[in-house]
């Protein structure tokens, strides 16, 4: 596993509300809850703050959208798209 990959916080709220993600804003986050049809409750919270995630911040998204490493970097590099999103939600 890498643990040098960094995501600028755009990239990652761009591409969580491109696979069917809804941001709810709170005073020091906003939370993205996944509405895609899972019977799970999936979501996870980025900071207004915080510019870019790696490390421990990018593993505790990764536990709270309940995805592998490769997985999560599918969601946010776009080579998994909201179907395949949504086939790996309903496996789980």
């Amino acid at each position: 596993m890498d643990t040098t990959t960094t995501y600028k916080t755009r990239n990652i709220e761009s591409a969580l509300s491109s696979k069917g993600f809804q941001s709810r804003h709170g005073s020091k986050h906003k939370i993205y809850v996944y509405e895609g049809g899972s019977e799970m409750d999936i979501h996870t919270f980025v900071s207004h703050g915080v510019k870019e995630y790696g490390g421990s911040l990018l593993s505790a998204m990764r536990r709270q959208l309940k995805l592998s490493h490769e997985e999560f970097d599918g969601v946010v590099t776009c080579s998994i798209d909201t179907e395949e999103l949504a086939g790996i939600y309903s496996e789980k």
